[in-house]
């Protein structure tokens, strides 16, 4: 049997969706469903444009090149007009204000990655 183990990414981003935004925030259904819509949206980014399988994807995979490039992306190949992506990146903010509480350890970290 193999196990693989779970990036630091991919738990946080699982309890992100179902945790933090339903019990912590108490948001609703429909935000939470656009919220795991932006991170699918992300991880096929991710695999399509740089070759990096979704469970293979990890915080220092994430830079502000990466994010710009995905708002383009959605842009550009997904004829999202900017209303949507402006919701698509306030969903990337939002995991970054989570990581931030739930992870102060690495709060300077997550500070940095405002940068969009």
């Amino acid at each position: 049997m193999i196990i693989m183990k779970q990036t630091n990414f991919a738990n946080r981003l699982t309890d992100f969706l179902t945790s933090y935004l339903s019990g912590e925030r108490g948001y609703a259904a429909n935000t939470i469903k656009s919220y795991r819509d932006t991170m699918l949206l992300f991880l096929i980014y991710m695999k399509s444009i740089h070759s990096i399988m979704a469970d293979k994807i990890d915080f220092n995979d994430i830079t502000q090149e990466r994010i710009t490039g995905f708002l383009q992306w959605l842009e550009k190949e997904r004829d999202c007009n900017i209303s949507s992506r402006n919701a698509r990146l306030a969903a990337i903010h939002s995991f970054f204000r989570y990581l931030q509480y739930k992870v102060p350890e690495q709060l300077a970290e997550w500070q940095n990655a405002k940068w969009v």
